[in-house]
């Protein structure tokens, strides 16, 4: 990146005037979508649409955005997915490990189990367990963006202070701040020319990624974000002022990170040193497909010692301690509750 003058960039809030961001909820229609057919507004709500899987997802925020957002508080080169910045190969098994021994437990918990076991108009509910395991704090391949250029601006100038145990606002910096965004539309298509997948992860059966109105590109091994073809970077001067307020309006990140049960599970699964053997060898097949190389026995033999991981016979993670309601009308009404908004239409798709 060429040296910036920091003190002639934007505070956050010009920034956002500057590229004419509006605030959702105005039902405006987008003209360019609208050019080709498609009928799309502004409105936030929950939206149901039938993935590519013939699965039921509800992508929370505007229907489908023009642009997705990511914001960070300085840039980073290369700008990678949780997975893509640990080195060590024992670091990554760890990473990932953790990683599925929390999704395990996602998959066992009452209300998860209860919607993937749903259909909405005759299609199953779509869950996203990597998606779910990315936003409550594993390494992933995924990367986080979202479709509410808000949301940005708090990642943009708020930064986790792992000392206070919280988000807090950032002073002023000789390095801005940095937004990114991108067209989604034709990462969508998983054309592998493009080297990432994007993907609405939107409303899930716990509450962190609809809160976030998220959304995730999947990158490959040594692929930076920043480099994707379409993308566009927008710096910032880091002002206190303007961090304040925004930190503010989502009451330090609480309403972005609600508190949950998968919280208190997700911290102890964060330093886990136990696996099944079943999901040791589901850990080595992602981390394979990962790195794009086979391991032999071996070599897998000496990195799960490095790794410090122990082979248990029983998954290291429950909800026992929760006491989690599981009567089916409770779990119903729950998901009635929280799809009650959801916006649908019909549409017709050609025969082939």
């Amino acid at each position: 990146m060429a040296k910036l003058d920091v003190l002639n960039l934007p505070t956050i809030d010009q920034l956002k005037q500057r590229l004419n961001i509006a605030d959702p909820g105005l039902g405006n229609v987008h003209p360019g979508y609208r050019a080709i057919g498609f009928h799309v507004d502004d409105m936030e709500a929950q939206h149901a649409i039938v993935s590519i899987h013939g699965e039921m997802q509800f992508n929370t925020g505007v229907e489908f955005p023009d642009l997705v957002y990511r914001g960070q508080v300085q840039e980073f080169d290369p700008c990678l997915p949780g997975l893509g910045r640990l080195r060590r190969l024992e670091e990554k098994l760890a990473a990932v490990c953790r990683n599925i021994a929390f999704e395990d437990a996602i998959r066992a918990h009452p209300y998860v189990n209860h919607c993937s076991n749903q259909t909405f108009n005759g299609y199953p509910l779509h869950i996203n367990y990597q998606g779910l395991a990315q936003h409550y704090g594993f390494h992933t391949d995924m990367l986080d963006v979202t479709s509410n250029f808000d949301v940005a601006m708090f990642f943009a100038c708020c930064e986790w202070s792992a000392k206070d145990g919280c988000y807090l606002p950032v002073a002023f910096r000789q390095k801005p701040g940095v937004i990114y965004g991108i067209e989604p539309a034709v990462y969508s298509m998983g054309l592998a020319e493009l080297n990432a997948e994007f993907s609405f992860i939107g409303w899930q059966p716990l509450p962190r990624p609809a809160q976030q109105r998220a959304s995730a590109f999947t990158l490959p091994a040594g692929q930076c974000f920043a480099k994707l073809p379409g993308v566009k970077r927008a710096y910032f001067r880091h002002d206190e002022k303007a961090a304040e307020r925004v930190w503010r309006a989502f009451d330090g990140g609480d309403a972005l990170f609600p508190e949950d049960e998968a919280v208190e599970l997700s911290r102890l699964a964060q330093d886990l040193g136990v696996v099944t053997e079943a999901q040791l060898a589901r850990a080595w097949r992602m981390l394979e497909t990962w790195e794009g190389r086979p391991f032999k026995k071996n070599r897998r033999k000496n990195v799960l010692k490095a790794s410090g991981l122990k082979v248990v016979e029983k998954a290291p993670l429950n909800w026992a301690r929760f006491n989690l309601p599981s009567k089916p009308e409770k779990l119903r009404a729950r998901l009635n509750s929280e799809l009650d908004n959801v916006r649908f239409r019909m549409a017709y798709t050609p025969p082939m």
